[in-house]
């Protein structure tokens, strides 16, 4: 990591214009700057600093190049700020404040909205000093309404107060800063609708909203605008999976991919974006796989996943448990049971992971018809759950037991399939559902399928097609145009005799499912 950190970065190419003039008397100077601040728009924040250190020696009196550095050494609405950041930071803000009389007063009051964010005080309070710096960053873009890159600065100030939890319950009303966030991005987009920073947090922003399809056209457009840089190559997926459009949310990640992969080549990167951004691409282009019935893609992305994210680093960053246990989720939908029962206990794997090792045992032993070795698992995952201490991964927001909770029931409603307790399986299904609804929102889900489609299939296999219908639709609006959904949702209407729902939903099955059609029944929904 020190020796990445030291090297010299190159100017990159492929990542778009976005440029912020400066005071300073050296032009590679201001071109290292706006390449931090383009890297920053990817969340690439570790490439961030190493423009804007490069920037500093380019021209040691440049104010402005600090502030970059301080900037991205602080909190994002992916990772909280780690504390060994925090004395780099108070330290380029001081170096930027001793440079400040250099700079235009326009600059002078950034760096007094910077200084907001950090104290000298190793263990101060984040919330505040993020409150701090959001309100002096929205002061600052409305003292600068035509300056539109403060606008996305203060934007994302404001993000960061309250990261993913933007919209009460049901995605219509905001929560929070959220209103203050939307006025800022949507002004930007009105003026400037290709700025790709505006349009990577205004897709975060408005992604778990009831209507995050209001971002799709600026989706469309983003990585052309940076090709170069992986993460924002990957961002149009997080309103194109949202929508249905599970073709395209693959073939973008597998673009972002590639991007990533020459770039992790080139520079040895470590750290935060290989390990979570990186893994994020093939996490994505997993689930759109899983969703598509495209079989082969599943197993292969799942197997690259397995083998790029270590146990250890699992177990080093929590955030990185959830997209770990994937391919256990990928398996247990596509994989053979005795493949499956033949995965060795993962051997230094987290709880969290090693739980969905069991629940991926647990669903093989069910359709094995081994329904006591299948309840042996769903015992282990309870006991996971009550025995761990799971106040890390609380504080990272990762909803561990409502997660393993699902998954246990899961596992319970399929060995009562096997049992031929098909009321009983209801049962357990429909507690399954409920409490996945608690789950909160998040890109992939934290659990890989909706629930509700096992539920339907359950009540079809009891002659009761119309509620049936009613959970189908149901799991349509957690994942729209899912093809296991629209399937349940066909039979359904040919059990009600409904030629004209049956033909609507087979058409938009057809477009929707790249698998071999005879392998959807309801027995795998």
């Amino acid at each position: 990591m020190k020796a990445y950190e030291e090297a010299e970065p190159p100017l990159w190419s492929g990542l778009g214009t976005l440029t912020y003039p400066i005071t300073t008397k050296s032009k590679e100077a201001q071109s290292y700057f706006d390449q931090g601040l383009r890297m920053a728009a990817n969340f690439n924040h570790a490439e961030a600093g190493r423009a804007f250190r490069k920037a500093q020696r380019l021209d040691p009196d440049c104010a402005m190049c600090f502030v970059g550095e301080a900037l991205v050494l602080g909190p994002n609405i992916n990772v909280p700020m780690d504390p060994a950041a925090n004395a780099p930071a108070v330290a380029a803000v001081k170096k930027a404040q001793s440079l400040a009389s250099g700079a235009s007063e326009k600059e002078r009051e950034l760096i007094d909205a910077v200084a907001a964010r950090y104290s000298e005080d190793p263990v101060a309070e984040r919330p505040a000093l993020d409150q701090a710096f959001a309100e002096a960053m929205a002061a600052l873009s409305d003292k600068y309404p035509d300056d539109l890159d403060l606008a996305v600065l203060a934007a994302e100030a404001g993000m960061d107060t309250q990261p993913w939890d933007y919209w009460e319950p049901g995605g219509k009303e905001p929560k929070g800063r959220t209103a203050d966030v939307q006025k800022r991005l949507e002004g930007v987009l009105a003026k400037s609708p290709d700025h790709p920073w505006a349009i990577h947090l205004y897709i975060h922003l408005v992604e778990a909203s009831d209507r995050p399809e209001r971002a799709e056209p600026y989706a469309d457009r983003l990585a052309a605008l940076m090709p170069g840089a992986g993460h924002i190559v990957h961002m149009p997926s997080h309103i194109y999976y949202r929508i249905g459009r599970y073709v395209d949310s693959l073939e973008v990640n597998r673009m972002a991919s590639k991007v990533d992969e020459t770039y992790i080549s080139q520079t040895g990167a470590m750290g935060v974006y290989p390990i979570g951004y990186y893994s994020h691409n093939v996490h994505f282009a997993l689930v759109s796989a899983q969703l598509l019935g495209d079989k082969q893609t599943v197993l292969d992305e799942a197997d690259k996943l397995d083998k790029w994210l270590t146990n250890e680093v699992a177990a080093a960053i929590p955030i990185a448990q959830p997209v770990k246990a994937a391919p256990y989720f990928a398996w247990a939908q596509y994989g053979e049971p005795d493949m499956i029962l033949a995965l060795p206990e993962p051997p230094g794997a987290p709880p969290y992971v090693k739980a969905m090792w069991h629940y991926a045992r647990g669903v093989s032993l069910a359709a094995n018809k081994d329904t006591a070795g299948a309840g042996r698992e769903a015992e282990a995952i309870q006991r996971i759950e009550q025995e761990t201490d799971w106040s890390t991964l609380d504080a990272w927001g990762v909803p561990v037991r409502p997660v393993l909770e699902v998954a246990q029931g899961v596992v319970l409603a399929r060995i009562a399939q096997a049992e031929g307790k098909n009321d009983a399986a209801i049962e357990q299904w429909r507690k399954a559902a409920e409490v996945e609804d608690t789950i909160p929102y998040m890109e992939p889900p934290f659990w890989y399928y909706p629930v509700r489609q096992s539920l339907g299939a359950a009540l079809l296999k009891s002659g009761k097609p119309e509620e049936a219908e009613k959970e189908f639709n149901a799991a349509l609006e957690h994942a729209r145009g899912s093809a296991w959904a629209l399937y349940g949702l066909q039979q359904a209407a040919k059990a009600k005799g409904d030629t004209a729902a049956e033909g609507r939903a087979a058409e938009q099955l057809k477009k929707a499912w790249l698998g071999d059609p005879a392998s959807l029944d309801l027995e795998r929904l």
